[in-house]
């Protein structure tokens, strides 16, 4: 089983921001497989720059989800993350997509995440790690993908 996190950017130097969030991300965690760095259309609010997305994959580490959550976190705000608008345009973003199989629920975390099977730059590079060959016998994806993603 493993931690499967997404990564985006929209602001300043996108593919560098991706680059340190990984590095961050594995000076904690290690690092199984990544995907190919996306382009892809904004989500929900529309009147901002397209991001750079990429899929990480993790050994599922010996702590908490919460925990995992808090450190992602702390990533954001060491990379200089600033929540103005919600969905809004941001130098990195980093959410948690699968814990394995779990199914948790909190008022700060949901996993797996809540939108993932409709997100064309959650689903596309997905599609290219290991564990997506354990996730397609558990959950079905839309058909009809929210978002234009292209790799790079």
């Amino acid at each position: 089983m493993s931690l499967i996190i997404a990564t985006g950017s929209n602001v300043g130097d996108s593919l560098k921001n991706l680059s340190l969030a990984k590095n961050e991300l594995q000076s904690c965690f290690d690092l199984i497989a990544e995907s190919k760095v996306y382009f892809s259309d904004p989500v929900e609010y529309l009147e901002q720059d397209k991001f750079y997305n990429q899929v990480l994959e993790f050994e599922i580490p010996s702590i908490n989800p919460l925990k995992v959550f808090s450190i992602i976190s702390e990533i954001e705000i060491k990379l200089g993350r600033k929540k103005i608008i919600n969905k809004g345009p941001r130098n990195i973003d980093i959410d948690i997509i699968f814990w394995g199989l779990l199914n948790y629920q909190s008022n700060k975390l949901s996993i797996p995440h809540h939108s993932w099977a409709q997100r064309s730059f959650v689903v596309l590079p997905l599609k290219e790690l290991p564990y997506f060959k354990i996730l397609k016998n558990h959950y079905t994806i839309s058909q009809e993908l929210i978002g234009n993603a292209i790799s790079l």
